[in-house]
């Protein structure tokens, strides 16, 4: 019974580090281990804290500075510009190039009215609403003006092509319109 309340106590009972303490950084005071009187207690470190410095008042500190975000006016804010309408810039570019590449001669008209057919019938694919109508009608005018200067249709040249320049200003102001 004895051996058994032994163990307990040394179970119980806290033990001696077997490493020593590190040295505190003042040198003073007791080091934390058994009390000299009451074996197997320990007593708190006796040390005293030393007071907090107050910085030195001669000495300034640079104080920084900080920008608060002006909050803007009230009022109309920036905005951007309105995006055109979907096909718009695929179909202006097809009017735009039949215009810059169609020439004096017979051949450079037709060459340049066959791709913008082709353009405008790729530009229709994309469009929508007004700009959808409007690439239709100028898909079917580049088509006439092809087989008018192709000699394949017998219509008057000048009639259609004043039909051209109308749908193409009426894109144009579809477009603009937004």
């Amino acid at each position: 019974m004895a051996a058994t309340v032994l163990a307990l106590l040394t179970y119980v009972l806290p033990r001696e580090p077997s490493v020593a303490p590190p040295a505190s950084a003042t040198g003073a005071g007791p080091s934390a281990g058994r009390h000299p009187t009451t074996p197997g207690h320990t007593t708190p470190d006796q040390t005293t804290p030393e007071p907090p410095t107050a910085p030195d008042p001669d000495a300034t500190t640079p104080r920084p500075t900080t920008r608060t975000p002006r909050t803007p006016a009230p009022g109309r804010l920036p905005s951007l510009a309105p995006l055109p309408p979907a096909g718009c810039e695929e179909a202006l570019a097809v009017v735009d190039r039949f215009y810059r590449t169609s020439g004096s001669t017979r051949q450079s008209r037709e060459a340049a009215a066959t791709t913008a057919y082709q353009g405008m019938m790729g530009a229709t694919l994309h469009a929508q609403g007004g700009v959808y109508q409007a690439t239709v009608a100028l898909s079917k005018d580049f088509s006439e003006l092809r087989f008018v200067l192709s000699g394949m249709v017998s219509d008057d040249y000048d009639a259609v092509q004043a039909r051209t320049d109308r749908d193409a200003q009426t894109l144009r102001s579809v477009c603009d319109a937004g």
